[in-house]
Parts: structure tokens; C-alpha cells; sequence
């Protein structure tokens, strides 16, 4: 018994220095460039949009893979971040103290997430349920630099996207069609989301690296 716990141990050292191994060789490029080194903290949720998952869970997850799928960031998720502090104040002295050894920072607020008819003039017979819609959305995001002394804001601005989603279309049940089926992927949400998260995949990509560079 002593035995197979030592082994049992041995495994879990084991793996764990396998897991540090692989962080270490993904910190850097083939040609020994290291990446820049980003957290990015859970996405804000201040609308009141209700679906049986959390937005917040579902977005974050996606802008971390995205990120991290492009290859030349080496990302952080700072999923337990509670932040006593508003992220997106002109106050960023506390941001090195809450993300040590981190190269910069990313925050993220939904503030618009929502369905609207698609109106293409200021007056339509059709009942509500028979008009056309659009899914939409806004998203604010700020990247701080954490290099130097005093951290430094790199990219503030509000993504928005309205994903049209014609009457043709049957309405889908998202407590069916819930986060991570494919049902779900193909649904008209699952989609704008999708596109809304690569947008902004690649606003903070280009504005990391470009900072990276300086």
C-alpha cells in the first residue's frame, strides 16, 4: 500500500512538472521570442439578458481560446478575479498589485445583449413575432500595459455587432440548444457570438503585439 502511494505521488509530481514543462515551452516562440504575457480577467455582466448559462462564463472562455489559439500570446485567465476596484476607472495604480508578473492585463463588460425587431422603416404591420431580428450586442474592453512603473492604457473602446436573424428562421429553444452542443453553435446566438468574439480576438491580439513591440 505504501508503495503504490509513492507511486501514486510520483505520478502527480510527474504531471505536474509535465504541466509546467509544456507552460514554459508555450511562454516562447520556436525561434526563442518569448510571447507577451496577458490575463485576462471574467467578463462583466451588467445586462439582464436570461438564458439558463452564464454569458460571462461562455464569452471569457471564448476570447481566452481564441487568443491563445493564435499562437503568439501566452494567455493568462484570471477567472477568480473579484475586482473591489471598477476595471475600467481612470484609477489603475491597484492593477499591478492584482496581477503580478503578469506582462498586461485585459478587462471586458457586456453591456448590450439583447433581441430587437428589424425594422427597415418607421412603420410595420407584421406582429412583433412575425418581424425579422437582430441579436444585439456591445462589449467594452480595455487592455492596460503592466510593464512599467505606472500601468498604461493600450486599448479602450466599445465592440458592438447586430447579428440579423430573419423571420424564415424557427425560433430556437436555448434551453435545448444550450452552450457546448452543437445545436447550439449552429443557433443564430451561438453564431453572433462566435463573431462578436473573434472581433474582438483580434482587436486585442493586434494591439498587444503592437505594444509588445515597443
Amino acid at each position: 500500500m505504501r508503495t503504490l502511494s509513492a507511486l501514486l505521488a510520483a505520478a502527480l509530481l510527474a504531471g505536474g512538472c509535465c504541466n509546467s514543462c509544456k507552460d514554459e515551452m508555450t511562454r516562447y516562440h520556436e525561434d526563442g521570442r518569448a510571447k507577451p504575457i496577458v490575463a485576462i480577467a471574467s467578463m462583466i455582466d451588467t445586462t439582464s439578458f436570461d438564458i439558463p448559462w452564464s454569458l460571462s462564463e461562455e464569452l471569457t472562455t471564448m476570447v481566452i481560446r481564441d487568443v491563445s489559439l493564435g499562437g503568439s500570446i501566452f494567455v493568462r485567465a484570471a477567472e477568480d478575479f473579484s475586482p473591489t476596484e471598477n476595471p475600467f476607472d481612470q484609477d489603475l495604480s491597484w492593477m499591478k498589485r492584482e496581477f503580478p508578473n503578469q506582462e498586461f492585463v485585459v478587462f471586458m463588460e457586456l453591456v448590450q445583449h439583447e433581441f430587437a425587431p428589424a425594422l427597415k422603416g418607421k412603420k410595420n404591420p407584421l406582429p412583433p413575432q412575425e418581424l425579422a431580428t437582430n441579436l444585439n450586442m456591445a462589449i467594452r474592453v480595455r487592455v492596460v500595459d503592466l510593464r512599467s512603473s505606472s500601468p498604461k492604457i493600450v486599448l479602450q473602446e466599445m465592440v458592438r455587432d447586430s447579428y440579423y436573424i430573419p423571420r424564415s428562421l424557427l425560433p430556437t429553444n436555448y434551453n435545448i440548444a444550450t452552450w457546448g452542443t452543437e445545436e447550439y453553435r449552429n443557433s443564430p446566438m451561438g453564431i453572433a457570438h462566435a463573431q462578436i468574439v473573434q472581433e474582438i480576438s483580434n482587436r486585442l491580439s493586434d494591439y498587444i503585439l503592437l505594444a509588445k513591440s515597443r
